[in-house]
């Protein structure tokens, strides 16, 4: 009787095939997965550094305000715009670069606005030494989900503030969307030089 070849038979070549399967979607899983989680960070970490360059241009300013009053306006107000949108106003010799040959002093107002069905925080500057029309507001975070600004003094937290001298502290509280629902919530106090309350 003649033999036949050693080989394989159809079931183990079925049953090789299938844990072949089975370990390269599971390593396509895994390489998703990895993916999914590295787009994640990456549009998280855009989100920190918009938190973080907020956080160090609005503590620049604060640290820099001036507590001379200019002309009628107070020092530092800040509260609910018309809109019912949250804003803050201040004299700070911390400029912008392009505006530094125009003067030291501006006018800054941060505020709360809708765009394309979103909200954005937006900045805006007056530069008062010299005679010129306030720019124009421009965003500076996008898609925020809130925005609150308190005010401690004396002792006691507010949710506005219009007086002679600047509050002791002010804190930030905000959340940035990150595409998914959810937000990333950011909080920052800063306490002000000269501020009494």
């Amino acid at each position: 009787m003649r033999r036949l070849p050693p080989g394989f038979t159809l079931i183990e070549v079925m049953i090789a095939v299938l844990i072949g399967g089975m370990l390269i979607s599971s390593i396509y899983g895994v390489f998703g997965a990895v993916s999914a989680a590295r787009d994640r960070l990456e549009d998280e970490g855009i989100l920190y550094h918009q938190a973080r360059i907020f956080f160090d241009r609005i503590g620049g300013e604060l640290s820099s305000m001036r507590l001379t009053p200019m002309g009628n306006r107070p020092v530092l107000v800040g509260g609910s715009s018309d809109l019912g949108t949250p804003y803050l106003e201040f004299n700070t010799e911390l400029v912008s670069p392009l505006q530094r040959r125009r003067g030291g002093l501006s006018r800054v107002r941060y505020e709360l606005r809708e765009e394309d069905g979103g909200i954005a925080l937006y900045r805006s500057e007056e530069m008062l030494l010299a005679n010129l029309a306030p720019s124009e507001p421009l965003p500076f975070i996008t898609g925020m989900q809130s925005f609150d600004i308190r005010y401690y003094a004396a002792g006691q937290w507010h949710s506005s503030w219009v007086g002679a001298q600047p509050p002791q502290m002010i804190e930030f509280l905000f959340e940035i969307d990150i595409g998914t629902g959810t937000g990333i919530p950011f909080r920052s106090s800063f306490v002000l030089s000269g501020g009494r309350g």
